[in-house]
């Protein structure tokens, strides 16, 4: 079983729980990420691009939550998306800080901001979209197109339209003045 459908199965398997909680970030077993929505849509399409025959089960889990637990997700789908933003953002000003030093967003940031993305795309209507359009101008400027960043198996499940930030590599140089 990979880590994306171990996940998936025991976030589905304390969905509801969360849902219904005050926790933004539920912990699920030591070595899995923390149960958030972003999480489980990051781990589902993942698992899409890795493991198709499996997915469909995973999604259909999460269509049903969906449809009886709608606001809630949408709540802590809100909660994220605000949360995420603040951290991206102050990756890229941590980034900025260290000019010349080699800085730049880490593996976690840029799971963080594909996380954003995915949230975005579930819920579009938030209003981090805005401010996230801002901060990816600022990225943009320093960002040099290249080669996906992660592993290649997960690459048709990122296309570079919508997760162009996977695609290349943060050039060190000042993008939050």
């Amino acid at each position: 079983m990979s880590e994306d459908s171990l996940f998936l199965s025991q976030a589905f398997d304390q969905m509801q729980d969360y849902l219904l909680s005050q926790e933004l970030f539920w912990s699920l077993s030591a070595n899995l990420p923390r149960l958030t929505p972003g999480a489980t849509l990051l781990a589902l399409t993942r698992l899409r691009a890795a493991d198709p025959t499996l997915a469909p089960r995973f999604d259909a889990e999460l269509e049903a939550v969906r449809a009886r637990w709608r606001l809630a997700w949408e709540r802590k789908i809100a909660r994220e998306a605000a949360n995420r933003l603040r951290l991206w953002s102050q990756a890229l000003q941590d980034a900025s800080h260290a000019e010349g030093q080699g800085a730049d967003p880490g593996a976690s940031d840029l799971r963080g901001r594909v996380i954003l993305q995915l949230l975005l795309q579930e819920a579009p209507h938030l209003p981090e979209r805005a401010a996230l359009q801002n901060l990816d101008a600022l990225f943009r400027a320093h960002f040099s197109p290249g080669a996906f960043v992660w592993q290649a198996i997960y690459a048709p499940a990122f296309p570079p339209a919508s997760f162009w930030f996977l695609y290349g590599k943060y050039q060190n140089s000042r993008i939050v003045k």
